[in-house]
């Protein structure tokens, strides 16, 4: 970037050895604590390609210049079969699609992106959301941050993404465990069973209790109709239902499968089939462009509702965003939920493990990051002489992607454990059927994220001035000025301005455009103590001239503090404070040369200032510091 000089009555343009004050260094960063839920999630009513705009249920709490997840959840075909074909999916369409991008405007309830999508998705039939980054310059995670969990009737929920300039200090986890699709819920069913004309379907309506053949499916990427939300056919990577009688339910998965639930293996006595939840199954990652929350486990089939024996929910999805983290040994975690456990009856799967995304340059300090699969439940035949039952089948491991090299952490991607039999009668079958095991996860290394850079020329419309954005943040007592251009070549340059008075403005610095630079960084290392203004005027080569919109931030006022009227000034000054006795004034030019000096008697004193030439001069009495303009 060069500077250059320019002088006009009414504006000073700063020569470029004023770099002291406004440099393109960062200033030591303002940390901001965080905890809880930080994001904000929209449900995504439709999709504009051409415009690069998402239409979106509410875009309250969205805000200009964010970074944002777009993903679709849900929108797999399946094959709907009723036999041991079900569940098994035929497409992917646009299940699992996601990228990155940034707002560039918000026209009622559509969002337009900076740059033109990558992906296409179908919100009506998919479930698409539009997930706001948590943006800090610092960040320190106080208390744990959370997902909201995933709710399918508003097809929100289950994400954390969180972006930082600088770094994230870890003093708590961040924690999306069981924050993905939803297990079966128990339900407990009448004891009616047959074993003349067992209950061996793979679909059944999970709502009917007289009797319920089939307990509830895990939830996967697909929807079900009524009559398919029930039995033992897993849903793509959610989790059958164990069926009629007292069965347990399947393990959901992500991109590895989950485990097979346990079966009934009783003998000498009625209700003996063994018609076990089946696993959820793998999905494809599609070489990495998309990503899924874990599967959720199937329910036990319960006639005796003892326990709750519901699947594990799935883990959620993950996005880190960072320069350094420092994990201070805590954990990123997506695990998936463990299913309940039994006392006679069938047991719940685990949830499968969920999406870490780690685009992180340094890690400091040790952390372990991890998307593990939920164990499946328990399962205590003490409860009922003569009938055992497996264990529900454990949940897939997740998926965890690094942008770099593995770094020298601790990450885990374990498949959930097998729910364990317990208490079983010498009178049952010799052979248990026992639950198994979900697959571990899958790790990889220098992953590349789906994000676009091809701008969205309905986006330079929206902006005819080429700025994507231009924002003004305090940092330890000093104003860090930054802006983006999303086509540099038709500006000449910048002038960042700053407000005196009640409207007039001074420019503070001028940089002219750079071919291959789109970001700019400035700092005002002497602020005003009070509110302060700025704002950017981009000078085109067309000699046109546009105003980006005005930035105001509040300098705190430090003990000691004085106003002087006017300012700007011309040959005389009033500085009124509460000053302790005695306190010295100082005047300096830009250069730090000292030009005046006088001492203060008085809590308001008017002083005759020498020959000055017009521009900024720094103004200190005792520890405060003002700059005073000279026209």
């Amino acid at each position: 970037m060069k500077t250059r000089n320019r002088y006009k009555k009414g504006f000073i343009i700063l020569p470029c050895w004023l770099l002291f004050l406004f440099t393109s260094s960062l200033a030591t960063a303002q940390t901001t604590n965080i905890s809880g839920i930080v994001n904000t999630y929209h449900r995504v009513v439709e999709v504009i390609p051409a415009k690069a705009c998402i239409r979106v249920a509410s875009v309250a709490g969205l805000n200009l210049n964010t970074k944002v997840l777009l993903v679709q959840m849900k929108g797999a075909t399946i094959n709907t079969s009723n036999n041991s074909s079900f569940g098994t999916v035929t497409s992917l369409n646009e299940a699992g699609n996601y990228e990155t991008g940034t707002i560039c405007s918000i026209i009622g309830d559509s969002v337009f992106l900076f740059h033109n999508l990558l992906n296409t998705y179908s919100p009506a039939a998919g479930k698409v959301q539009l997930v706001q980054f948590a943006e800090y310059y610092s960040a320190n995670v106080t208390d744990t941050i959370k997902a909201a969990s995933w709710n399918n009737t508003t097809g929100t929920g289950g994400v954390i993404a969180i972006y930082t300039d600088q770094d994230i200090t870890l003093n708590a986890p961040v924690y999306a465990d069981s924050a993905g699709f939803r297990g079966g819920n128990f339900l407990q069913s009448n004891g009616t069973c047959s074993d003349v004309v067992p209950a061996n379907g793979y679909i059944y309506t999970g709502s009917n209790t007289s009797p319920q053949n089939g307990a509830y499916k895990g939830e996967g990427i697909t929807d079900l109709t009524s009559g398919q939300t029930g039995g033992r056919g897993a849903p793509a990577n959610g989790g059958g239902g164990g069926n009629n009688h007292n069965n347990s339910g399947g393990g959901g998965a992500n991109l590895t499968a989950g485990g097979i639930g346990g079966g009934n293996s009783s003998n000498g006595v009625a209700c003996t089939v063994t018609l076990r939840g089946e696993a959820g199954k793998a999905l494809s990652s599609g070489t990495g462009l998309k990503i899924y929350s874990g599967g959720g486990g199937g329910a036990g089939h319960s006639n005796n509702g003892l326990s709750n024996v519901s699947g594990g929910n799935g883990g959620g999805i993950i996005f880190i965003w960072t320069n350094e983290l420092n994990g201070n040994n805590r954990t990123i975690s997506a695990n998936g939920g463990r299913g309940g456990n039994s006392l006679s009856d069938g047991a719940g799967g685990g949830g499968g493990g969920g999406t870490i995304i780690m685009h992180v340059t340094n890690y400091t300090g040790a952390v372990t990051i991890e998307a593990n699969g939920g164990n499946g439940g328990n399962s205590d035949d003490g409860g009922n002489i003569g009938r055992c039952f497996g264990g529900g089948g454990g949940g897939s491991g997740g998926a965890i992607y690094f942008t770099a090299a593995l770094p020298a952490i601790t990450t885990n991607i374990n498949g959930g454990a097998a729910g364990v039999e317990s208490s079983r009668d010498a009178s049952c079958d010799p052979v248990p059927q026992a639950a198994g095991d979900g697959i571990n996860g899958l790790i990889t290394s220098n992953y590349t994220f789906s994000r676009s850079m091809d701008p969205a020329g309905y986006c330079a419309f929206l902006l005819s001035s080429g700025l994507i954005y231009f924002s003004a943040a305090v940092i330890d007592k000093k104003v860090l000025l930054k802006w983006k251009t999303v086509n540099p070549l038709p500006i000449q340059s910048f002038e960042v301005e700053k407000r005196i008075g009640t409207n007039n403005w001074v420019s503070l610095l001028t940089v002219n455009r750079a071919d291959t630079i789109s970001e700019y960084v400035a700092t005002d290392s002497h602020p005003d103590q009070g509110y302060n203004y700025y704002r950017l005027r981009i000078n085109n080569v067309n000699n046109s001239v546009v105003y980006s919109s005005i930035r105001q931030v509040y300098i705190t006022p430090t003990k000691n503090t004085f106003t002087v009227y006017p300012n700007p000034a011309v040959d005389k000054i009033s500085v009124t404070g509460n000053f302790r006795k005695p306190s010295v004034l100082l005047l300096y030019d830009i250069s730090g040369k000292l030009v005046l000096e006088k001492r203060l008697v008085n809590n308001s004193t008017s002083i005759t200032l020498p020959a000055l030439s017009p521009g900024i001069y720094i103004l200190q009495v005792n520890e405060t510091i003002q700059k005073l303009f000279i026209l």
